[in-house]
């Protein structure tokens, strides 16, 4: 379900967020030539890094040797023209769009939890994953609609 950032004059900005953590989630060590700190994406597939020669793919299940991160990885996409505000609230990287562009990813504290965040926009509307670790995906859930209250942030539809 969309929500709206309420300005003096109605609604300004939607924002939705969506947990996404069934999406199969598969890291590979080799094959890719994606450098950390960055994503690419290929029709439904998409591909990051944030560590030397090792990758995360979400969609099908690549060739080789992988391992499975779909039981260990919660994932949620948080969307929308104020998403890196609301994101700021619980999180210091810097996510203006020079620093932190479409395309990028990284490995930081989000509200104090181990996270990956990756920059996957939506049709040019800012959008990103924060992917943490399932045992802490209910409590990040809390604290995003937590954080999110100050712009009137409900639970999304969880089909986006």
């Amino acid at each position: 379900m969309p929500t709206s950032i309420r300005g003096e004059s109605g609604p300004v900005a939607e924002i939705t967020l969506h947990d996404r953590s069934n999406v199969p989630k598969w890291r590979v060590f080799d094959g890719h030539d994606i450098r950390p700190g960055t994503s690419m994406r290929s029709g439904d597939e998409l591909v990051w890094s944030v560590s030397p020669r090792e990758w995360t793919v979400l969609g099908a299940r690549p060739d080789g040797d992988v391992v499975d991160l779909t039981h260990v990885r919660s994932m949620f996409r948080l969307t929308g023209e104020e998403a890196a505000t609301l994101i700021n609230r619980l999180c210091a990287l810097d996510l203006d769009d020079e620093m932190f562009p479409s395309g990028a990813a990284a490995r930081t504290l989000f509200a104090g939890v181990a996270t990956e965040l990756v920059r996957d926009d939506l049709d040019r509307v800012p959008s990103y994953l924060i992917l943490p670790s399932r045992s802490f995906g209910a409590y990040l859930r809390d604290v995003i609609d937590d954080a999110g209250a100050e712009f009137d942030l409900r639970p999304g539809d969880e089909a986006g």
